[in-house]
């Protein structure tokens, strides 16, 4: 999935289940951010408030499996269940780390974010719960599981859904799988979409309204399904209609039954500006692709209020990163990771 249901999505999702737009605001940026928190920082580096963050993606496919492991499975391609009937293949292939909808694992990341509270590790395992969807049928790390037939197949690593390209992440496409068996090789995104967006709901609104009643929720459920159905309209092959898309759903943020505030533009870099001082030597440091790895200066970093940069939005969301990847590891390592031998990162 890419930001047109990580932030605009999520939001409406936040914002029908009862969060405030603060809350939902905050769910919708942490769960895009995890997109873009691809660069480390050495924040007021030689002082007591020197802090230094996790990454939750990376737009360097080519680091060490190690680093990938970390990131992919974790965030991104949650390990489901191999023996699922969506998973089945043409050539009978199984893999452990193979991403699959609504896994036992995915939900158990999801209930212990929802459980902490936190609505930056909520936005964060978000991005990770609904991808089980958008991901399904990959796995986060280099295996010609992933491969594809077609002109990518040589020419990119088998990592995720690298040969796919965009496939797995456009809102409104419908495309082909031709690794799986019969029916499930035609994919449509707008029906795998709306069936993450219908589950995220439910635990959202099981958050904000514990008491909420089976009935209830199946209505407002319905009724969110339909209003996002509307505003995603018909089947978009080029992804051109994105723009227009994403209109509908701010007017949608408008109305009373998602808050009635509308949902501000996504901006990758309005929470670390406002919480971080930013000295730009060379060409700014925007992440670890290949470009900026050529530039031999560092930017420099330090925090605007020092006394306070632990109440920024910026360092609760990388402390709720840190927080997540210790979970997910824990939650995955005795059922996945424990069985491939890999050693605890």
């Amino acid at each position: 999935m890419e930001i047109e249901f990580h932030y605009y999505i999520t939001y409406l999702i936040a914002a029908k289940a009862g969060f405030g737009s603060k809350e939902s605001r905050s769910i919708a940026y942490a769960s895009q951010y995890v997109d873009d928190n691809d660069m480390i920082f050495e924040i007021s580096k030689d002082t007591p408030e020197h802090y230094s963050n996790y990454i939750s993606q990376t737009m360097n496919i080519l680091k060490p499996k190690k680093k990938l492991l970390r990131i992919y499975p974790l965030f991104h391609f949650i390990p489901g269940d191999p023996l699922s009937p969506m998973a089945k293949r043409k050539d009978g292939k199984m893999h452990a780390l193979v991403t699959t909808a609504n896994s036992e694992n995915a939900n158990r990341i999801m209930d212990a974010a929802m459980e902490s509270g936190d609505y930056y590790r909520i936005g964060i395992a978000t991005h990770s719960y609904v991808d089980s969807w958008a991901h399904q049928n990959f796995i986060g790390y280099f295996d010609e599981y992933n491969a594809m037939k077609g002109l990518l197949e040589q020419a990119v690593p088998d990592i995720g859904h690298a040969d796919a390209q965009n496939n797995p992440d456009w809102v409104a496409l419908v495309w082909k799988d031709g690794r799986l068996l019969g029916v499930n090789s035609r994919v449509d995104n707008r029906a795998r979409f709306l069936e993450a967006a219908k589950h995220l709901f439910e635990k959202y609104r099981k958050y904000t309204d514990p008491n909420c009643s089976r009935k209830m929720l199946d209505k407002d459920a319905g009724k969110l399904i339909k209003d996002l159905g509307a505003a995603i309209g018909k089947q978009d092959q080029s992804n051109s209609n994105a723009k227009a898309r994403i209109r509908r759903y701010k007017e949608l943020s408008a109305t009373g039954d998602y808050g009635g505030q509308g949902m501000k533009d996504y901006n990758e870099s309005d929470w670390i500006e406002k919480a971080i001082n930013i000295k730009v030597r060379g060409f700014r440091d925007r992440s670890d692709s290949f470009l900026m790895r050529w530039d031999p200066l560092t930017d420099k970093y330090a925090w605007k209020n020092p006394g306070k940069y632990k109440q920024t939005p910026w360092y609760k969301f990388q402390e709720g990163v840190k927080q997540h990847q210790d979970t997910a590891w824990d939650i995955l390592y005795k059922p996945v990771f424990n069985n491939l031998e890999l050693e605890r990162l």
